[in-house]
């Protein structure tokens, strides 16, 4: 009777130490490291750096290793081949490339896990350009085919019907190549617009609030697979940026400092440029809707058809996170 109560005992306290070693609360297992893609000098990202300064991911035994990507479509490149965990990015981006990746099994589909910011960017031009009209015919810079802008940028002038000629180009070349006047303007994400204005004379024609109200614009996104693995992980991911946003809204002259640190840049300039930015942690889908049936109509998504549209983007959003 001792040994099998001895037995039970032993039995007993296994499985305790096991519940405990697989909870982390002796024996602590190393912290889970993610990859996380995001874009050159983009304040829409400072969650992202804000988490980073302030300890986040430590607090959540989280290890982070960035990779940093000119624009949304090259970014989303790799993350279909499975190179990134998480990203932060542009909605149409991420829109397109899964949208062409759905029939593929083996392309790691992004999911919406949080919305990193609202508008923020903005078209700058130079003196003379002072309408919209005077667009026409002009040499307008974005930071690529297929980002979050050149779509703003195409849907607004197929609205206006006007002509200009685009000049695809990275980020930190658009405010340089405009000094120049090798350009006439350019719409980026901030603070490229603003760094424009500060040291180049050039003034805002029009913000992406104008262009599209309260427009969705970078989401947080994982793969599909990743999720399907760790969602334990994701749901840490998601409370780290969302505190991270909520220290940015509680914070201003904290996070602004900074996004100084990152970027490099003047307080004049980030200040213009957090002005323009709306940072929540809450997706918006009725606008991730409008961008998808534009998209459609302007040829860039061709594997999803108007009437699929709510279901591509109900399945493109988990709100389990938010």
């Amino acid at each position: 009777m001792v040994n099998k109560i001895l037995i039970v005992s032993l039995v007993a306290l296994v499985v305790i130490i096991g519940g405990l070693y697989a909870s982390g609360m002796i024996f602590p297992r190393e912290a889970e490291t993610i990859r996380i893609g995001h874009l050159t000098g983009d304040l829409h990202h400072l969650a992202l750096f804000v988490a980073i300064n302030q300890g986040y991911f430590e607090q959540y035994g989280i290890k982070i290793q960035l990779k940093e990507y000119v624009n949304g479509p090259s970014l989303m490149q790799d993350f279909l081949a499975g190179e990134l965990d998480f990203a932060y990015v542009g909605a149409p981006p991420a829109i397109s490339a899964r949208a062409k990746a759905l029939s593929d099994p083996k392309s790691h589909l992004p999911v919406v896990i949080a919305s990193v910011n609202l508008e923020g960017s903005a078209i700058v031009a130079e003196a003379g350009i002072d309408t919209p009209d005077d667009l026409a015919g002009k040499n307008i810079g974005t930071p690529g085919t297929g980002t979050i802008q050149d779509i703003m940028l195409s849907m607004f002038l197929r609205e206006r019907n006007i002509t200009i000629t685009k000049s695809p180009m990275s980020i930190s070349t658009l405010p340089l190549e405009f000094s120049k006047g090798a350009i006439d303007g350019f719409i980026g994400w901030e603070p490229a617009p603003s760094i424009a204005v500060v040291q180049s004379g050039a003034h805002v024609l029009l913000t992406s609030h104008e262009l599209f109200p309260n427009h969705q614009c970078c989401v947080l996104v994982v793969s599909n697979k990743y999720l399907e693995a760790h969602p334990d992980i994701v749901q840490k991911f998601a409370q780290v940026h969302k505190m991270a946003n909520q220290y940015i809204l509680n914070n201003p002259e904290s996070a602004k400092q900074i996004a100084m640190n990152v970027t490099g840049y003047s307080s004049d300039i980030i200040q213009l440029a957090l002005s323009h930015i709306v940072y929540t942690s809450t997706p918006d889908p009725e606008s991730m809707k409008t961008f998808l049936h534009s998209m459609i109509d302007l040829g860039v998504v061709t594997t999803v058809s108007h009437d699929q549209v709510d279901g591509f983007i109900n399945a493109f959003i988990d709100t389990r996170f938010i």
